[in-house]
Parts: C-alpha cells; structure tokens; sequence
C-alpha cells in the first residue's frame, strides 16, 4: 500500500526554503509512542526512526507516494505500537494482525501539518546515528541492510546490468532522479557497515551527484 503525500512534500519543502537548508526532523506520535521524521530537500527522501524501540528506515518513495511497507525486522520490533486490524483464531489459540496503515496516515497527517518553528535542523552527527539505526537483516527489503552507509559508485563495465535491489536502494536513499541515471548508465551503489566520509552525499544536490558520478 501506498500514500499520496504531494501535498505534504510542498509543505517540507517550504518549510526547507525558509529556513534554508537541505534538512529537516520533526517528531510524532502514535498510539503513545514516539517517533520521528527526516525529510531531505535535495533528494526528496525520508527516513523515520521511532525513538522508544530505537529502530529506523529509509521509506522507499515513488512520484510522490509514500510506501506503507517496513523491514521485517523492524516491524516486529514496533508490532505493539501499530493498529490491530483483527484477531486471526488458529488450532493453538490465535493472535492479532497488525497494520502499518494507520501508523502512516499519523505521519503523512503530521507531514501536512507540521509548522516552521516545529522542526529543526538536525546536525551531520545525529544524521550518521539515525542511519546506523536503519540497519536490518531483511533482505528482502533490503539486500545490503547490514551496509546502510554509502560508500563510492560503480559502473557494471564486466558485470552485467545493475540489480534491480540496487537500484531500489540507490532510490530509497538518494531518489528517482538518481536511480534512474543509475539504471540508464548501469551504475551500482556501493554501501559500507561503517560511516564513510560520503555516508551524507545524497544531501548534495542531484545535479551535482550526477556530475561526479
């Protein structure tokens, strides 16, 4: 499932121009338990961290709709904060089905609603933390999960073409425009376990990514 979140990217946007930089945080809260976003200007990325259960990801972001998908790992970690949508009966009892649906309509509302002097600038430090807590082990959500780091480019001169898992993390963490000169140019996005000294390129602005690309 997805989220139309056009209105709420021209609120962050704005809310960037004002008081011009290329990033904002601000928190929510759901069900009593805190979280918070980073939205960046230059890529139109976000990643969002609940704060209780020190847990992060990067939300993956098409033409301006909003995944409601999260790594598994992570959703088991934040499981009791989400909506119960029913209790499934089994042959040893049952258990409640969980939904991220209405954890994302409390963020996509506070996107919207969010004001100028309810945001701040997060520093390059708290930047590199909130990245070392979207690491994950679910591979299918990210195949490079344990790596959320970035670390160089590499063009697939003898390799073959650009796997398509890469190119849904190049866009996860630097956005379309960048995935798509990826795609086009079969150029791979290489990610380290450990903060390097590009871990923050994808807040440069895309023109200029592609220029050293």
């Amino acid at each position: 499932m997805t989220i139309n979140i056009t209105a709420e990217i021209k609120n962050l946007i704005a809310i960037c121009e004002e008081k011009s930089t290329d990033s904002i945080l601000f928190n929510f809260e759901h069900n009593g338990i805190k979280g918070s976003v980073v939205f960046f200007l230059n890529s139109i990325t976000f990643m969002i961290g609940i704060k209780d259960y020190n847990v992060g990801w990067l939300a993956s972001v098409t033409n301006n709709y909003l995944s409601e998908s999260l790594p598994l790992d992570v959703f088991r970690e934040i499981k009791n904060m989400l909506d119960v949508v029913e209790y499934v009966k089994t042959d040893k009892g049952g258990y409640h089905r969980h939904s991220t649906s209405g954890l994302f309509q409390t963020i996509s509302a506070r996107m919207r609603s969010v004001q100028l002097d309810e945001v701040i600038i997060p520093a390059e430090q708290e930047l590199i933390e909130s990245i070392r807590r979207t690491r994950t082990k679910d591979r299918n959500y990210d195949m490079d999960g344990e790596r959320p780091f970035f670390k160089t480019w590499s063009r697939n001169t003898y390799r073959g073409r650009v796997e398509a898992h890469n190119l849904e993390k190049t866009k996860r963490v630097f956005g379309r425009d960048i995935e798509n000169h990826c795609r086009k140019n079969n150029i791979s996005s290489v990610w380290s376990s450990t903060p390097t000294n590009k871990s923050l390129l994808f807040r440069t602005r895309t023109e200029e990514i592609i220029r050293e690309i």
